[in-house]
């Protein structure tokens, strides 16, 4: 009966604490009710308990990625299994060690096998880091800022260790306490420092940026239809009205127009007047494309280079980056799952991101998060328009300078870009490096320490006369 409880309870925390609109809080509780009954049950009970509750939890994204993301039955189903088998990983392995007294093992090492999980999806699907538990806290400023540390991945294994640490306690006190400490103190030690200092330097003015999301189809309105060019002329007005409240950069959505070559200059045409650098997101050559129009009518094109599986395979990736003026990049939407990029686009100058993006509607408080997340990790302030989710501005601490829901929205956001990089946006993954190497030397140990033991015993036998052995 305890156990079924168990599976139920963390069941419904990691549904409520998970998945498209997570609560935080309760992210960190999900698998304690797990690990609290684990080492009283048999191994078998544990992972029966563990699998049914993280797939009672998935059931708030199994819509998400078989009808909005088209994700194919076999990779939905292989997604929730990996879910699944990192819980049950965790628990299982957390309940041996806790069982054979190893506490700061369990709490310490154990975390290493989820982040380790999530990092092999990223390398393994084409969607990025795209699935990882340390989104959940995207709007916990204290635990995000980790990011600019140790990536997405520090987040993570603090998210696993904490409930370890806390089930411990009733077990071994002092150990269970000692390894929670440790990781507070770092964690508050690295956030204090890194938000006590200023992430970049505001001149007199700053940087005014204006977003406008307007309704629009998925796929771009052709200039040359009637509907497309009253769109494009509705677009220009805002854009007016934002150049005269003061924007000197303007960030529309992802694919707002069907061009051609013919209807580009159109476009082009009906933004130049604008009087401010216009940010456009369109289709044109198969390519899905950001249109940098200036104010002398000058165009710069950046092609999308992650493209969404079987949604965008009708598209063709692009290659190359684009920065203006050595500060701004652009970027589109799902290029913003790959960290690889925005620290690419940091090392060669880049301080603000400029993101035309599309999202699916509920997704988009999730999605705008991910960006955030990205702006920590490679210290740059990203200014995201969605057609489809959210209108959002955030600093390189992880601030939401400014938001709105997508539909018929604009915002006007004073801003300045960083001036500082990160310790993730020059090191890279390397936390991931220490963690592997945390788990080789503590199996180890673990090994040499039964060997030495299985040595000593048969030292004792040998040493030990026939008739007074065992």
């Amino acid at each position: 009966m305890w156990t079924l409880l168990a599976a139920v309870m963390s069941g419904a925390l990691w549904f409520a604490g998970t998945g498209l609109h997570p609560n935080a809080g309760l992210t960190w509780l999900a698998p304690i009710p797990l690990l609290l009954i684990a080492p009283g049950v048999r191994p078998r009970a544990a992972l029966a308990a563990t699998v049914g509750a993280w797939l009672a939890g998935q059931l708030n994204v199994i819509g998400y990625y078989h009808e909005t993301l088209q994700l194919p039955s076999v990779l939905v189903g292989g997604v929730v299994a990996l879910g699944a088998a990192l819980a049950a990983g965790t628990v299982l392995l957390a309940r041996a060690l806790l069982l054979h007294g190893r506490t700061v093992t369990a709490v310490l090492i154990v975390p290493a096998l989820w982040v380790l999980g999530e990092y092999a999806v990223s390398r393994l699907l084409p969607n990025g880091a795209w699935w990882s538990l340390a989104y959940t806290q995207a709007d916990v400023r204290p635990v995000i800022q980790l990011a600019a540390l140790t990536g997405v991945w520090g987040v993570t294994y603090l998210l696993v260790a904490v409930p370890i640490a806390l089930a411990a306690l009733r077990r071994s006190p002092l150990p269970a306490v000692a390894s929670l400490l440790v990781l507070v103190v770092i964690t508050v030690s690295w956030s204090v420092a890194w938000l006590a200092r200023p992430p970049g330097e505001q001149d007199r003015s700053g940087d005014r940026v204006g977003l406008v999301a307007l309704e629009q189809p998925e796929d771009g309105m052709p200039v040359d239809q009637p509907a497309g060019r009253e769109l494009l002329e509705r677009y220009a007005a805002r854009a007016t009205g934002l150049a005269g409240r003061g924007a000197r950069v303007i960030v529309l959505p992802e694919k707002v127009f069907g061009l051609t070559d013919v209807t580009l200059p159109q476009m082009v045409a009906a933004f130049r007047p604008v009087g401010v650098r216009v940010v456009v997101g369109a289709v044109l050559h198969q390519h899905n494309v950001a249109v940098v129009v200036e104010p002398t009518g000058v165009t710069t094109t950046y092609a999308k280079q992650h493209l969404i599986p079987g949604v965008e395979d009708w598209l063709t990736p692009g290659h190359d980056d684009l920065i203006i003026d050595g500060r701004l990049g652009v970027a589109i939407c799902k290029d913003l799952d790959f960290p690889g990029l925005v620290r690419r686009y940091r090392a060669e100058g880049a301080t603000m991101l400029l993101v035309p993006a599309l999202d699916f509607r509920d997704d988009g408080w999730l999605h705008s998060r991910m960006a955030l997340v990205r702006g920590i990790e490679s210290g740059t302030t990203v200014v995201r328009a969605a057609a489809f989710g959210r209108l959002t501005v955030t600093d390189p601490t992880g601030r939401v300078l400014g938001e709105a829901t997508a539909g018929d929205a604009d915002l006007l956001v004073t801003t300045s870009p960083a001036t500082r990089g990160t310790v993730y946006s020059r090191t890279g993954d390397w936390f991931l490096i220490f963690l592997v190497a945390a788990v080789i030397s503590s199996a180890s140990g673990s090994w040499w320490g039964r060997a030495k033991a299985a040595r000593t015993r048969a030292t004792r036998l040998r040493s030990t006369p026939s008739w007074a052995q065992p």
